[in-house]
C-alpha cells in the first residue's frame, strides 16, 4: 500500500507543479503588462512625441546574463516584450510547454518505476498491469516526444482520452490535464481495492 501512496503523492505533486506554473505565467504576462502600461502613461505625460506601442512591444528583455566579467560574456536567452507576453499567455509555449511535459512525466514515473514495484506488490509481472488511462497517456507521450507534439495515427486507439485526431497539435491544457489526474486517480483506487483483496 506505501508504493500506491508514494505513486499518488507522486501524482499529487506533478499536478501542483503544473498548476502552480501556469498561474504563474499568468501572473508573469499581467505583471509584465502592468509595468508596460505603465511606461506608457509615462511617455504620455512626460513625453508624449515619444508614444509608440510598437517600440514599446519590440523592446527586448534580456534574462540570465552569464559571467558579465568575462570577455565572451553573453546573453543566455533574449525576447521582445511581445513575445514575452504571448510565450506567457493561457495558449502560449509556456503552457503548452509544461502541460505536456507534465503529461510525459507522469506516464515516465508510471512505467519507469510505479508499475513494477506496484505490480511486485500484487504478485503479478509488470505488463500484466494495465489500465486504459495509461495506454492512453503512452499515445500521446508518444506524439509529444518522438512526434513534435503533433498526433501520430495510433493516438485515435484512446479509450479514455479522446481529444485528438492524427495531425492534431496536442496541447495539454488545465481542463485536458484535470481530466488525466482524474482518471489516474480512479485507477489508483482500483489499485488499492486490488490490494485489500
Amino acid at each position: 500500500m506505501e508504493i500506491i501512496d508514494a505513486f499518488e503523492q507522486t501524482v499529487n505533486n506533478i499536478f501542483a507543479v503544473y498548476f502552480d506554473a501556469t498561474q504563474g505565467f499568468s501572473t508573469l504576462r499581467r505583471h509584465y503588462e502592468e509595468r508596460l502600461d505603465e511606461d506608457l502613461k509615462f511617455l504620455k505625460s512626460n513625453h508624449p512625441d515619444l508614444v509608440d506601442t510598437d517600440y514599446l512591444n519590440s523592446g527586448f528583455m534580456s534574462v540570465g546574463i552569464v559571467n558579465v566579467n568575462a570577455p565572451d560574456a553573453s546573453y543566455v536567452y533574449q525576447c521582445t516584450s511581445k513575445e514575452y507576453i504571448e510565450r506567457n499567455s493561457m495558449q502560449g509555449i509556456n503552457s503548452r510547454f509544461i502541460g505536456n511535459m507534465a503529461l510525459v512525466t507522469l506516464y515516465q514515473y508510471w512505467e519507469d518505476y510505479y508499475r513494477a514495484e506496484i505490480a511486485s506488490e500484487l504478485g503479478i509481472e509488470k505488463n500484466a498491469l494495465k489500465y486504459p488511462i495509461m495506454g492512453d497517456l503512452r499515445y500521446i507521450r508518444r506524439s509529444i516526444i518522438h512526434h513534435s507534439g503533433i498526433a501520430l495515427k495510433d493516438i485515435e486507439q484512446c479509450e479514455l482520452l479522446t481529444w485528438y485526431k492524427e495531425g492534431d497539435s496536442i496541447f495539454i491544457d488545465l481542463s485536458k490535464f484535470t481530466d488525466v489526474i482524474y482518471h489516474v486517480k480512479i485507477m489508483i483506487n482500483d489499485l488499492r481495492n486490488r490490494t485489500c483483496l
